[in-house]
């Protein structure tokens, strides 16, 4: 659980956006700030800003943030000017660009930082030739759109000068598995949007073929209170998720004093509730043909969840994780919610907080799900109690760790 924010410093609030490619592998993450912290908007201070940014850096971590991957900011014209780039390495980020009429500073500074090897993306280009466009895209190696305030028929038109330019298409604000499929077809190269999150179009009602061996052991791994012997059973009876199981409990991430050689040692060391978890989430991570990074956004909400549940007892802190596992589960199975949830034994309590976010656990999860979004809502705390901001950063760097470890 993360400590409480001192009460001197202002908390950052940041959350990261996966860009993808068209086989749904993440390339890069947009970073997008909270509170005081907007790169993006001239109207801000551009020092009181930097030093924001500097203090989110420094306390979070680039690495925390994205990873292995680039970080793709937006910066406003007077924050380059006053400021210059922000303090990432080129190789490590992508600087983006609102596509508006460039003054001659603007537009030597972007020269000069392409040439220190900053990559610059045009950003929110809507196909609109005011003046001077031609001249910022040709320093921009990349050019975003956002699908979902250009109409399909018109988006055609909106590439035409870019593809001119050989610049590398991105389209973001992607809705849905259908909108993915039309950009594709128009030549765009990365993805961002919530179609990410959401179910594939399916013709019948019902889970596909592909994931109903999974649907049915997640049936039987969140039955009611399970126990010992029938969690040793479920387990062993599946060679693959007892090996599966084994090798996750026997890595760096939960480095235990020795090696666990069997499913009922697992039991005996970890006990039925932390097993029972791993379980869960390694038959989700099994899911053919689902995309790492979904299996990371079920974890991050899941942690988030139980974090803020603060000092609940344990059998709210799990319900809590379950809920925020399951968010994603029509998108892992390729179904709608209510058909997932009519396979499997979840509690009214929990069925309603997933299909309609309704109740205290539902009104959370919302909550949640607003914050990565980049809504950035705040929730009632106390001095002692995390915050959103605080549990987002925690549950960044634990589910990162998690998923690795399950990948």
């Amino acid at each position: 659980m993360p400590a409480p924010a001192n009460p001197g410093r202002q908390e950052v609030a940041v959350v990261r956006h996966p860009i993808a490619d068209a086989r749904n592998v993440v390339v890069g993450y947009e970073l997008r700030f909270g509170g005081s912290v907007d790169l993006g908007d001239p109207a801000m201070d551009a020092k009181a800003t930097s030093a924001l940014l500097v203090e989110a850096f420094g306390d979070i971590g680039l690495e925390t943030l994205a990873g292995r991957h680039p970080a793709w900011v937006t910066i406003a014209r007077n924050f380059l000017v006053e400021i210059g780039p922000p303090p990432v390495r080129p190789d490590r980020a992508v600087l983006q660009i609102k596509a508006y009429s460039a003054r001659e500073d603007l537009l030597q500074i972007l020269q000069k930082l392409a040439r220190s090897g900053y990559t610059i993306a045009l950003d929110e280009y809507d196909g609109s030739l005011i003046d001077n466009v031609e001249e910022l895209m040709g320093l921009c190696s990349i050019v975003r759109v956002d699908v979902s305030a250009v109409s399909a028929e018109d988006l055609p038109r909106v590439l035409r000068v870019p593809k001119m330019q050989g610049a590398m298409l991105v389209a973001t604000e992607v809705g849905d598995h259908a909108a993915f499929e039309r950009c594709k077809a128009l030549g765009f190269t990365y993805f961002q949007g919530e179609y990410f999150a959401q179910p594939r179009i399916f013709r019948h009602r019902g889970v596909a073929t592909a994931g109903l061996g999974s649907l049915r052991r997640l049936s039987e791994l969140t039955a009611g209170d399970i126990s010992f012997e029938d969690l040793e059973r479920i387990i062993s009876s599946d060679i693959g998720l007892s090996l599966k199981l084994l090798r996750y409990v026997n890595s760096a991430f939960f480095a235990l004093p020795r090696t666990v050689g069997s499913v009922r040692e697992a039991l005996a060391m970890l006990g039925v509730r932390t097993v029972r978890r791993w379980a869960t989430v390694m038959v989700i991570s099994s899911i053919p043909d689902v995309p790492d990074e979904l299996v990371a956004l079920g974890l991050r909400r899941a942690h988030m969840c139980e974090i803020l549940a603060g000092s609940a007892l344990p059998e709210e802190r799990e319900t809590l994780f379950t809920i925020g596992l399951f968010s994603v589960a029509d998108a892992l199975l390729n179904a709608p919610m209510a058909d997932v949830l009519d396979s499997l034994p979840f509690t009214e309590e929990i069925q309603t907080a997933l299909l309609r976010r309704e109740g205290p656990k539902g009104e959370l999860l919302a909550a949640v799900a607003a914050y990565e979004r980049g809504e950035f809502p705040t929730l009632p705390t106390t001095d002692s109690s995390p915050s959103l901001a605080g549990a987002y950063r925690s549950a960044l760097a634990w589910a990162d760790e998690a998923s690795r470890a399950v990948a």
